[in-house]
């Protein structure tokens, strides 16, 4: 069965939507006999490169064409072999599956040596030229810039940025566009027309904006509709061939994000999650809602494949934000969209993006940071001044000295203040709930919990045996180890994670884990001899 784009494909000049500029230039050489003897068609997909290359094939080699004149009869024996694809001086070559020096040597050069056998010029048309190899190319370079005076090449490409310049300067230039919605409108009207079948403009709208201004999509497109065997057929109709898109669903959530709902706008994408929606597709759609809501704001046409009570919600979510934070939500969606292809829970990236537009920018970053930095000073972003707690023996730091504004630059008095000043912002942070397991319960079931660890995880036994659980605060237990590289490797998130699960195995609470280094504790001194023992063999000593 011959599908609706190879139906009414066209097979004169006059029959081709869109393209005029390079349509007429076309006919102009051919009426002119100033045929080059080279083209290069460069452009979307489906807006007409092939079929422009075949008419040009017709033209050229039917007999029965006036002088003067440059449309094919269309009725001939080479005309009739051409739009069928039998004639065997027009050589079609899909260069995607033909990419070696070999196939251009035997399918091209070599061909190109011999003329036509019945018709006056022997065609070749390179599908998808962009896909060659550079040796293919170098192979097809000398008999492209000086054929045979029976050879013509037509190169197409979706690709232009990947020929050569060598190639691209051997060749007649034209560059295709996309087909306008209106042209594509009243093609489409034909066809159904032609077709005996009534289909409402609203689908043949939504037809239009699928296949992006590419006409074989939308031929393709309406002959699944048409394919319901309806005389008349609806938007409803039209449902079942072509589904509407998750935009629907993008625009609610808009809508929950915009009035501030954001429980409701979590509790939606809980619900997209559960019925099996693939998240990626739907932070397009998303951004898809986006970028029209950008174009209304800006008093652009709008665009997507949205309904009319889509629209209307979009065009009144406009007043509810102004154009700066409507561009903010797209540069943060563009960065989450990327976290979702390594995030360990899917939708997690999409619930921050709501998360952080309902959360006033005021409050965005008031918190204390959670962690220090490499230098073990707090992160120069929004640094406050948190109580320091005691250290030792009711004996209080002194508080940290700012120099000029906050988070300009921060003098602390001793390394014991940062230590008291990160120990605070994590309790504070850190505190959700009260921890009822004292100390000496988790002191009684240590080594329960050591030996328990040590089943999956040796390294990290050797260095619990060393750590002593001292305090139970209301941001967890802390833990004294000897050496910062024990709590380097304690506080890492995976051994922390361990621990973490272990603690609410044994105690049936969640206990977070803090970790300090011994106060006063000196690093050994290493051994010289042993320094050099241990280069020689290619290692380190690790104290």
């Amino acid at each position: 069965m011959t599908t609706l784009y190879r139906k009414y494909r066209p097979q004169a000049f006059a029959d081709l939507t869109g393209q005029e500029h390079i349509v007429q230039t076309i006919m102009n050489e051919i009426a002119l006999g100033k045929i080059a003897h080279a083209y290069l068609f460069s452009g979307p997909r489906g807006v007409g490169k092939t079929t422009l290359a075949r008419l040009l094939a017709k033209a050229v080699n039917c007999p029965n064409r006036k002088p003067g004149a440059s449309e094919p009869c269309g009725a001939c024996s080479s005309c009739q072999e051409i739009a069928t694809g039998k004639n065997i001086d027009v050589i079609e070559i899909d260069a995607a599956s033909h990419t070696g020096v070999d196939n251009v040597r035997e399918n091209i050069i070599e061909n190109a040596q011999f003329k036509p056998t019945k018709s006056s010029f022997k065609v070749f048309i390179v599908d998808e030229v962009h896909m060659l190899s550079t040796s293919a190319f170098n192979a097809l370079l000398k008999t492209l810039e000086e054929p045979p005076a029976h050879v013509i090449f037509v190169l197409a490409t979706t690709e232009l940025n990947k020929l050569p310049a060598t190639v691209v300067s051997r060749c007649q230039r034209f560059t295709f566009k996309k087909i306008p919605a209106d042209l594509m409108l009243a093609r489409l009207k034909k066809i159904c027309t032609d077709e005996d079948v009534k289909v409402d403009k609203e689908v043949l709208g939504r037809i239009i904006i699928k296949s992006e201004g590419g006409m074989r999509d939308a031929e393709s497109l309406l002959g699944q509709i048409l394919s319901l065997n309806l005389k008349k057929i609806t938007a409803a109709d039209a449902e079942l061939m072509l589904p509407v898109s998750n935009v629907e669903t993008a625009v609610n959530l808009l809508e929950k994000m915009f009035a501030s709902e954001t429980s409701a706008a979590l509790e939606l994408l809980e619900q997209i999650v559960k019925d099996g929606t693939n998240l990626d597709q739907f932070a397009l759609d998303l951004l898809d809602a986006l970028h029209a809501l950008l174009l209304i704001s800006s008093g652009a046409p709008e665009s997507g494949d949205f309904s009319e009570t889509a629209l209307k919600k979009l065009r009144a979510l406009v007043a509810q934000t102004d154009r700066a934070r409507l561009v903010t939500l797209i540069e943060n969606l563009l960065k989450r969209r990327l976290e979702m292809k390594t995030a360990p829970v899917p939708q997690l990236p999409l619930e921050l993006l709501v998360v952080e537009f309902g959360t006033p920018p005021s409050s965005r970053n008031s918190g204390i940071p959670l962690a220090a930095g490499p230098s073990g000073a707090l992160p120069r972003e929004n640094q406050t001044t948190p109580p320091v707690p005691s250290l030792k023996g009711g004996e209080e730091s002194s508080p940290p000295h700012f120099k000029g504004e906050v988070g300009v630059g921060v003098s602390l008095s001793s390394k014991h203040t940062i230590k008291a000043t990160l120990s605070a912002a994590i309790s504070s942070l850190t505190h959700r709930h009260t921890i009822t397991t004292t100390l000496d319960a988790i002191k009684e079931k240590w080594n329960e919990l050591v030996v328990k660890i040590g089943e999956t995880n040796h390294s990290l036994t050797f260095i619990l045996r060393m750590a002593t659980p001292t305090e139970v605060t209301p941001g967890g237990l802390k833990l004294t180890v000897p050496y910062s590289l024990h709590r380097d490797k304690l506080v890492e998130p995976k051994n922390r994670g361990i621990i973490e699960e272990c603690l609410n195995t044994l105690f049936g609470e969640k206990i977070p884990v803090l970790c300090e280094v011994l106060a006063n504790q000196e690093q050994p001194e290493a051994d010289p001899e042993l320094n050099a023992l241990a280069l020689e063999f290619g290692g380190e000593v690790v104290n």
